[in-house]
């Protein structure tokens, strides 16, 4: 399966191509999951589809957050389709090669694998798993990311178990299905001018991040950085004019070219990509280098991007407690680049405001609450007037961050009335918005003393997730509701809470969560049957074996479970760990 890196999914689609041919109908899963189906293959979907993003949530490329509830959807669908049609033919699927697909795919397989142990008639057969393809470029080396995925796959592989086997281009050409497919090889194609490519290669970054790309991002903007080099400074408004027309880029909260000015700036693009894709996977130090070399070597960069290369390199650098004497330093640097003035830009207002913020982040984890706070109001200072969508992005952020800031010092009241202003701020209303407002405002009821109205807030986060076909959310909070009535002593309400969430972790193909609500089911009643489940599904769970292990003996020494179980926390956002491969 060498469909290379050039787009996220393609080696899922195949797959599910080659089931269809076979006569598989994936059941009611491309209507139910409309949108996501859609991603997959977008020259089948349906007019009037919602799109995926306005009922999911996105990666950040100004916080640097990797999290992908989109990406997670995708892959989940992916993986229940490559089950659901197995069963339905009554015959397993045999997946050659699966180390040489995209990264994405690799994941929506591994997910697919843990899927099957939970699911009738399910099976996914893999011949020769750890043949890999050559790296495009050094860059783009992700075979450590790979032998951890087919190691979360079960399979007993060591370091160095992956030798390339596969060329690093495929055999058959790549024919591409999706934008960010086509966008690829216009990025590569050497018979067109280095103008096109290096435009080519700034949309594409865009798409390849959206869809977890990170290889693909790596192996374009690496080889375009080299052709910038080639390109006179006086075909860089063409080469922009180009980009914005490729893709949404302008002034789009990720990756926007509006501030891009010369080739210093683009430049700086460029290795900012280099520099996500390196921190996305866990290489925080050649982040660090790429995020630094965006302002070494720029005549005439722009305060903008040199703004952004200090920001990047304080995110970066603020993930490591041992090195925020550096982060803070990077920040004060980023500050004197935008220092303020008369008749500055908007664009340089708002940087501002995005260096603000970190310093207010960095003061929190110096429990240095008081200043942060200052620093939180004094980026919304900045954003006063300023409409664009990175702006309305950090506004959103700062009513949360202050919010949060108020809890950690034990103002849970005050902490509760800044999260409705923010509602109100906001005017936001979806379905996706709602979920997530109503389970802070659970959570902080629940601080202030309010049980009805926290339990009336759960409800309506429950009734949104389902709204939104959400099992991963909808399963956590049932098994969180099932631990509060425990803790409460009200088993009966336990008991139905956990029966709903082990539905529909079944639906999700968790082993690990199935177990968790059966555990809650034997705390709840005493089932032996339901001890006895639960020790067989932990069992099986690939995701978390750890903790798995650990529910299982608890559940078999008879010792209270509830410590395992979840309880309702103040924000409902986690890592989607079923298809996450990092350490």
């Amino acid at each position: 399966m060498n469909t290379g890196p050039a787009a996220s999914y393609s080696g899922l689609r195949e797959s599910l191509e080659a089931l269809r041919s076979e006569g598989a109908s994936f059941g009611d899963l491309p209507v139910r999951h409309a949108s996501e189906w859609a991603e997959l293959f977008p020259a089948q979907a349906s007019p009037g589809t919602t799109p995926l993003e306005e009922i999911a949530l996105a990666p950040s490329e100004r916080r640097l957050h990797r999290e992908s509830e989109q990406v997670y959807r995708v892959l989940s669908v992916a993986a229940a389709a490559l089950c659901a049609a197995t069963a339905e033919l009554g015959r397993p699927l045999l997946v050659s090669g699966v180390g040489g697909t995209d990264l994405s795919s690799l994941r929506g397989f591994m997910r697919a694998v843990e899927h099957a142990r939970v699911a009738p008639g399910a099976a996914l057969l893999l011949d020769a798993p750890e043949a890999v393809r050559t790296p495009v470029v050094g860059h783009a080396d992700y075979d450590r990311e790979r032998l951890r995925c087919l190691r979360r796959m079960g399979l007993p592989l060591a370091d160095g178990d992956l030798p390339p086997g596969l060329p690093d281009r495929p055999a058959t050409p790549f024919v591409p299905v999706s934008e960010e497919g086509r966008l690829y090889l216009r990025a590569r194609d050497e018979q067109s001018s280095a103008v096109d490519r290096v435009a080519a290669a700034l949309a594409y970054s865009r798409e390849a991040f959206f869809s977890a790309n990170w290889e693909g991002m790596a192996v374009v903007a690496d080889e375009a950085v080299r052709l910038l080099s080639g390109i006179p400074e006086a075909k860089i408004p063409e080469l922009l004019g180009k980009a914005e027309r490729e893709g949404e880029l302008v002034h789009a909260i990720e990756f926007e070219t509006a501030i891009l000015r010369g080739p210093s700036d683009v430049r700086g693009f460029l290795l900012k990509v280099l520099g996500i894709q390196a921190g996305f996977r866990g290489d925080q130090d050649s982040a660090l280098a790429f995020f630094r070399a965006m302002r070494e070597d720029a005549p005439g960069l722009s305060p903008e991007i040199r703004a952004q290369s200090h920001l990047y390199s304080a995110l970066t650098l603020s993930k490591r407690k041992q090195r925020l004497a550096e982060a803070v330093a990077e920040v004060e640097q980023g500050f004197a680049a935008v220092e303020e003035r008369p008749d500055e830009a908007e664009s340089v207002r708002r940087e501002r405001g995005w260096l603000h913020n970190l310093r207010g982040l960095t003061l929190f984890a110096e429990r240095r609450l008081g200043a942060a706070f200052e620093h939180e109001k004094q980026a919304l200072a900045c954003m006063a007037g300023l409409t664009d969508a990175s702006s309305a992005h950090l506004r959103i952020n700062l009513y949360s961050n202050i919010s949060v800031l108020q809890e950690k010092a034990g103002k849970h009241s005050s902490a509760l009335q800044t999260w409705e202003k923010f509602k109100q701020a906001t005017g936001a209303s979806n379905a996706g918005f709602a979920k997530h407002h109503a389970y802070r405002s659970a959570g902080l009821r629940l601080l202030v003393g309010e049980r009805d109205a926290a339990l009336a807030d759960l409800d309506t986060t429950l009734f949104n997730a389902h709204g939104l076909d959400d099992l991963f959310h909808e399963t956590e909070v049932r098994l969180e509701l099932g631990t509060l009535h425990a803790s409460a002593g009200d088993r009966e309400a336990a008991d139905e809470q956990y029966a709903r969430a082990e539905a529909t972790a079944v639906q999700l193909g968790d082993p690990y969560r199935i177990a968790q609500a059966q555990a809650g089911r034997f705390l709840a009643t005493g089932s032996a049957a339901a001890a006895r489940s639960a020790e067989e599904h932990a069992a099986l769970s690939l995701t978390r074996p750890g903790d798995a292990d650990t529910l299982a003996k608890a559940v078999r020494e008879g010792t209270e479970p509830a410590g395992l179980l979840p309880m309702p926390r103040t924000k409902l956002n986690r890592p989607f760990d079923l298809i996450n491969f990092q350490d």
